[in-house]
């Protein structure tokens, strides 16, 4: 149960094609542990080899830096050794950032390592020919020659509190924009962001490590606060010279930005940007970047050229310009489900809808403009399973499936349009990874190494129900059953939630899910539920708990409730509930909104007032604090301490700089004051996901124990 990595855990990672399509490359353990190596399956010779491990950098293991940590935290990665590397795009250089320094392949299969400095360099990314790598250090932005070595600095000067070439909090927690720098086709410029957090409100994040104290002084945009102040730059390679691009006056004045995109000549600059209530989204186009602009003026123009507005919240699209024709790709939900466009790329204007009907698109995965066709992933045919799909570039139509399998799909294509890997499994079959030639046709395989004693295991797959949600909805859940039951026999439930916006966890695809299997093994019946709120299921379904988060949630969990107690297994007086962040504040609440429904429940970071979170997300959601007092009001958990009755175990670690300890420890107070009991583990060397594992570990085995003892 609490074995680290799970079986089936060792997928393929960071799945890339070599520029010149011979290698498909990935990042994968020699030792069935968390420690990632750089490997490479030749599509000639069907064979795979071992490329680059970490040891053979013969870098001293260091902590990592305290930048590298938390991109790592946005990023989500709980992987060591080798966590990622970027191709060039025309010249077959490879760059690997490890333990603080950047080390090259370069064209001649010879290692190179091209920085050793004490400050850490963040986020190396070659250009298109492979010759330079930029880089962020100290705040600035750098490149360095691939051949001789050469450093040029070219941003200098930035204050304390302002850097040059990293996205910001909002940035990569909420937005998905995890860079802050973009070269240009030509590799002659940089377009950049300067980020500015001086005015941004500071939150004291403290813990202890090593046997001291450490305290942090986090800019954290609290929801209601000040934003980061953002430019966009451009830099000129061989002259230094930066000019910054004037946003047009369109809309809100404050705005979000990404979704960077250089024109494939490179005479056009796009990006989108967000109003900061994320109601309005402008695709926004710069012509002739590259030259100075008239007058000497230290601004470059820009042009608003699309805009999509809604009375909830737009996000940014995907955003791919042809290479073939003046056009590019987008997705709109103006259909009230996400589809496909093809815009003029200078007027903007629409010139066809690639997709359409009531099912949604997920991205864009691939191009192929030779043979006219899109690929994207899609849940098309069910909510529970994603599949790839290609559309035509000419003209409308019903696309065409091409992955055949059921379950779930994620497609990584080459972009000289040489074939694509599918990566795949469900619910009944393990993890696969076929490598498929441009017809689709399999030509081999990545390997996905299962664990040894996996048979003795006795995994079992979950079954999918539907539910009737409180608002008359169809809702998909998961149940796992215990191993034998007794007929006549009642077992006691615990349900698993996050059921928050933009997380979709009931699926059609395999997980060994441990935790799951071991609580059945004791006895206990396992229960999911995605309810109102979760994508895949059109605008309406998604954006219905906008102004109120947890209330439509907590009544969709509620109608899960009322299924299960229609089981003739289940016991509804022993229901336990058990959720982390979002989960977290959902299991809080269902423990203090619905009392008499649940005995026993566990909170893992909860976010228990909005009013503390961040801007990005919370204001998407609720708007701000003045604008939406009551929305706040009711999702603020503290207010509801006296109606707790059941058991009630909450787990936060110290250090966490996402959902901070600030709202366990007002949970506390008003636990206190009203004269509750409750439990409490705290981490604290710990950040939002448990990165070490005796932490993992350990909160599994508590949680295991408090549902066994308490239900």
């Amino acid at each position: 149960m609490s074995a680290w990595p799970e079986p089936g855990w060792q997928v393929p990672r960071s799945i890339a094609y070599s520029p010149d399509a011979k290698w498909v490359t990935f990042l994968q353990s020699e030792k069935h542990d968390d420690e990632m190596a750089l490997f490479a399956f030749d599509r000639q010779s069907k064979e795979v080899r071992l490329l680059i491990r970490g040891d053979d950098l013969s870098v001293p293991k260091e902590p990592l830096s305290r930048d590298e940590e938390l991109r790592r935290e946005r990023e989500r990665k709980r992987t060591k050794g080798i966590t990622s590397y970027v191709w060039a795009k025309r010249s077959p250089v490879l760059v690997i950032p490890f333990g603080g320094d950047i080390f090259a392949r370069r064209s001649d299969s010879t290692m190179v390592r091209l920085t050793e400095t004490p400050d850490p360099e963040i986020d190396p990314q070659p250009c298109d020919s492979g010759e330079r790598v930029a880089f962020v250090r100290k705040g600035e932005l750098w490149t360095i020659d691939v051949a001789t070595r050469k450093e040029v600095e070219l941003t200098k000067g930035a204050p304390a509190g302002v850097t040059r070439g990293l996205s910001d909090f909002n940035g990569q927690e909420e937005f998905h924009e995890h860079r802050g720098y973009f070269w240009s086709p030509k590799c002659d410029r940089i377009a950049y962001l300067e980020v500015d957090e001086r005015g941004v409100e500071q939150v004291p994040i403290l813990g202890f490590r090593d046997g001291r104290a450490d305290l942090m002084m986090q800019r954290y945009p609290v929801t209601g606060g000040k934003n980061p102040v953002t430019r966009i730059g451009i830099v000129e390679i061989a002259t230094r010279r930066a000019s910054f691009i004037r946003l047009p006056a369109e809309g809100s004045q404050e705005k979000y930005l990404g979704r960077f995109a250089w024109a494939p000549d490179g005479r056009a600059l796009f990006f989108q940007t967000l109003s900061r209530d994320q109601r309005r989204r402008e695709l926004v186009r710069v012509d002739d970047p590259g030259k100075s602009p008239a007058g000497g003026a230290a601004s470059l123009a820009a042009k608003v050229i699309s805009t999509e507005t809604s009375p909830t919240w737009v996000a940014f699209s995907d955003l791919w310009p042809l290479e073939r024709s003046a056009r590019l790709l987008f997705t709109s939900d103006r259909s009230g489900f996400r589809h496909i466009e093809m815009l003029d790329a200078t007027t903007g204007a629409r010139v066809s809808e690639l997709t359409s009907g009531k099912w949604d698109v997920g991205s864009i995965e691939g191009v192929d403009e030779e043979k006219g066709r899109v690929f994207f992933s899609a849940a098309k045919e069910s909510p529970l399973d994603v599949h790839v799909y290609a559309a035509k570039l000419s003209e409308p139509g019903e696309p065409t499936r091409i992955t055949p399998e059921p379950g779930v799909h994620e497609a990584i294509f080459d972009p000289g349009d040489k074939g694509w890997v599918d990566l795949h499994s469900a619910v009944d079959r393990t993890p696969r990874a076929v490598v498929r030639d441009a017809e689709g046709a399999a030509v081999g395989y990545l390997p996905c190494p299962l664990d040894a004693d996996l048979p003795a295991l006795g995994v079992r797959t979950p079954e999918f129900v539907t539910v009737r949600g409180a608002g008359g909805d169809t809702l998909y859940g998961s149940l796992l059953r215990p191993r034998n039951l007794v007929a006549g026999k009642r077992y006691p439930v615990v349900v698993m939630v996050y059921g928050g916006p933009g997380v979709q966890t009931v699926q059609n695809h395999w997980s060994a899910r441990l935790l799951w299997e071991h609580l059945a093994d004791r006895g206990i019946v396992v229960f999911e539920l995605d309810n109102r709120g979760t994508p895949s299921r059109g605008r309406a379904f998604e954006s219905a708990t906008h102004g109120q988060l947890g209330k439509l949630e907590l009544a969709d969990q509620l109608a899960g409730l009322d299924y299960l107690e229609s089981l003739p297994f289940v016991d509804p007086h022993r229901i336990g509930i058990y959720g982390h962040s979002y989960g977290g504040f959902m299991a809080a609440l269902a423990m203090l909104r619905a009392p008499d429904r649940f005995r026993v429940g566990v909170a893992g970071s909860p976010v228990v007032d909005f009013r503390l979170y961040d801007t990005g997300y919370t204001e998407r959601y609720m708007g701000t604090p003045s604008g939406n007092p009551t929305g706040y009001t009711a999702a603020d958990l503290t207010q509801f301490a006296p109606s707790l009755k059941g058991k009630l175990f909450v787990i936060h670690a110290l250090m966490d700089e996402n959902v901070h300890f600030q709202n366990t420890a007002g949970l506390i107070d008003a636990l206190m004051a009203a004269g509750k009991k409750f439990d409490l583990l705290v981490f604290p060397a710990e950040r939002h996901g448990y990165q070490s594992p005796s932490a993992r570990k350990y909160a599994l085995e508590r949680v295991v124990d408090y549902f066994a003892q308490n239900l």
